[in-house]
């Protein structure tokens, strides 16, 4: 009885603390979920990387494809927070004054850290399977023919791009309290900054 109860009371107090720890440091959250988004990406690039895998969609001219993944997990991170700070500034620029910064940033990191997370997938079962030996010509194999797995690969980024179109538009209205006219403009606006600088860099 003792060690259940003991359990509890740890449990209790551990919840006591998160919940203490999201009201005292709210940026702290932020960053630690961003940064744990960017890890996922870091570790995926790096089976890849190993395996030898190159990106399988263009690149920014002049950028080394060889080694794109081996970069791409020293990049990450700064990318992430890069866009988390961009988008953040287009919803302050564009809202109504008196915004609290720490409130647009908190509400920013969770519109942009949840499509992060479902775009990061593909690249996860990608890793995956080059980790089970799979060459990448068997993955662009399967992906390149018009079909049911092209459309799940592709449903995956769509999904994405959508739920952060919708997270911004409702981070725009929520801190600005703006009309629904305005807040999808400040978001959409948002949603382009991150959805823009991802399509140009992750892969």
């Amino acid at each position: 009885m003792r060690d259940g109860r003991g359990k509890s009371a740890k449990a209790g107090t551990l919840r006591a603390r998160l919940r203490t720890f999201r009201r005292r440091h709210p940026m702290r959250r932020a960053a630690l979920f961003l940064g744990l988004g960017a890890l996922a990406y870091a570790a995926s690039s790096l089976v890849l990387a190993l395996a030898g895998n190159v990106p399988t969609a263009p690149v920014i001219g002049g950028l080394d494809v060889d080694n794109y993944y081996a970069w791409q997990i020293v990049f990450i991170l700064p990318l992430v927070l890069t866009v988390w700070v961009l988008s953040s500034g287009v919803l302050l620029a564009l809202g109504t004054r008196g915004c609290h910064r720490s409130d647009v940033l908190d509400k920013a990191s969770r519109a942009w850290g949840g499509p992060l997370l479902l775009a990061w997938v593909p690249s996860a079962v990608e890793a995956l399977f080059a980790a089970l030996g799979m060459g990448q010509a068997e993955w662009v194999d399967i992906l390149s023919r018009p079909g049911f797995w092209q459309t799940v690969y592709l449903g995956f980024y769509a999904a994405a791009a959508a739920w952060a179109v919708v997270g911004f538009v409702r981070t725009g209205r929520s801190v600005q309290k703006k009309a629904w006219p305005t807040a999808v403009l400040t978001g959409l606006a948002a949603a382009a900054v991150a959805i823009g600088i991802y399509a140009l860099f992750v892969r």
